[in-house]
């Protein structure tokens, strides 16, 4: 009776984990589709604000979640995880918005009409989608207090003039020689004054210099006729290239001469010896770091995590257990570990296998229900079909224990299996059969 009570607080206690990891993943369904979904990659000068799990919404429709916000440089760089039913295109943009105006943050995926394009590509897995930046808040409010400052500042400073009894007479002084020099301007200006004699004299050499300035025109007209064919005038044409040729050639003396002083980029790059292997060895720095971090992408995308509960009834023993396993593999290794109770005693027993993955084949070794063993695995069907063989309890006397099962994937969430328990002793053979919920 203990042992029932014990395995099964154990049983609740699992459940209560995996329902606990369920509810912070948001919601069952967001739980279990995480492999119906691909990543976009999205560049921020500031996500401040934004978590993970915030949502992605196109036309208000939510179509994933945030899944990672990391930096990169002086950018934030969101990963978002995208429903597969939902193609982003390469005319897309987003944007962080926020629900009512101090809302939580979500982003936005939005279609402008400068950015549209004929035929847009689609964003691929993994591809990178392009930004717009938010309205700044903070930093409108940073100019703002800026420019009051500066007023507070200007408004201090005439207060202080004006309060200055030294300045105020200066002031009045000032006036008072300005209507005095107004006074002066009206009676030169008035009929018969200096001023208007002196406009009437400029009247009329203006008058003499405007007949001399036709007849020039004349004679500039007469030459050009002269020296014009039949296309126009080679005077003019003549003016123009020169001023143009001298132009490019001031231009040319100007680059030159900054040059040779080592002024601007180029001509610190000419000069400067250091810089130039300054900025190699820079560029050369970036290229590696760029190889590095596509090579650890790869590595991340071939990375796979599984996870399932099952339920297998023992045919003999007329007794039913469940179980719970998780695994990471990737095309080159494989560790499945899990926890489950054994069919006679109904102790908890433990699992945590290491192995190697070759072609369709998998070779690993460890704790096979608390027992050290070794298993080999072979897939067929796409990975639909499954053959395993366990083998543990090596010292047990005559025969280890030899557990084989066979497992059919119904949909990707749904397996059936069956096999045999204690293969090699006739007197404890278990046909089991049973299902499994996971990915």
């Amino acid at each position: 009776m203990k042992k029932e009570i014990k395995l099964g607080a154990f049983v609740l206690a699992a459940l209560a984990v995996f329902a606990y990891f369920i509810i912070k993943t948001e919601s069952c369904t967001e739980f279990l589709s995480q492999g119906k979904r691909y990543p976009v990659l999205a560049r921020f000068a500031t996500v401040a604000g934004m978590h993970s799990t915030a949502p992605v919404r196109l036309a208000g429709v939510k179509i994933g979640l945030v899944e990672e916000i990391g930096l990169e440089g002086r950018h934030a760089v969101v990963r978002m995880m995208i429903d597969k039913r939902y193609q982003l295109l390469a005319d897309a943009r987003a944007i962080i918005s926020t629900v009512g105006f101090v809302g939580e943050k979500y982003i936005e995926i939005v279609y402008k009409e400068e950015f549209n394009q004929p035929q847009p590509a689609v964003i691929q897995p993994g591809g990178e989608i392009l930004t717009l930046e938010p309205f700044n808040l903070d930093e409108l409010k940073s100019k703002f207090d800026d420019i009051y400052d500066r007023v507070m500042r200007i408004t201090a400073s005439i207060d202080d003039i004006v309060s200055d009894q030294h300045s105020k007479e200066s002031l009045r002084v000032a006036l008072i020689n300005l209507r005095k020099i107004s006074d002066s301007l009206q009676v030169m200006t008035q009929e018969g004054g200096p001023a208007a004699r002196a406009f009437a004299d400029l009247a009329r050499i203006s008058a003499r210099l405007q007949r001399s300035s036709e007849q020039a025109d004349q004679l500039i007209a007469a030459a050009n006729r002269e020296f014009a064919g039949a296309d126009g005038g080679i005077l003019n044409d003549l003016r123009t290239a020169s001023a143009r040729i001298e132009g490019i050639s001031s231009d040319l003396l100007a680059v030159t001469s900054d040059l040779r002083q080592g002024r601007g980029t180029a001509g610190k790059l000419l000069q400067d010896e250091e810089l130039y292997k300054k900025i190699d060895e820079s560029v050369s720095s970036v290229q590696s770091m760029l190889q590095d971090l596509e090579k650890k992408k790869k590595s991340l995308d071939t990375l796979r995590f599984n996870y399932a509960v099952h339920f297998d009834y023992f045919s003999r023993l007329r007794k039913a257990r469940s179980a719970l396993g998780l695994g990471i593999s990737t095309p080159h290794f494989l560790v499945m570990t899990g926890v489950n109770e054994d069919p006679v005693s109904g102790d908890p027993r433990f699992t945590a296998l290491g192995g190697k993955r070759i072609a369709a084949f998998s070779i690993s070794a460890g704790l096979i229900e608390s027992d050290l063993g070794a298993a080999l695995g072979f897939s067929l069907l796409k990975n639909r079909l499954d053959l395993d063989l366990f083998a543990y309890r090596l010292h047990r006397e005559k025969s280890p224990l030899v557990k084989t099962m066979l497992r059919f994937s119904l949909s990707r969430n749904i397996q059936l299996q069956a096999g045999y328990y204690d293969l090699l002793r006739p007197e404890n053979r278990e046909f089991m059969v049973g299902i499994s919920f996971g990915n």
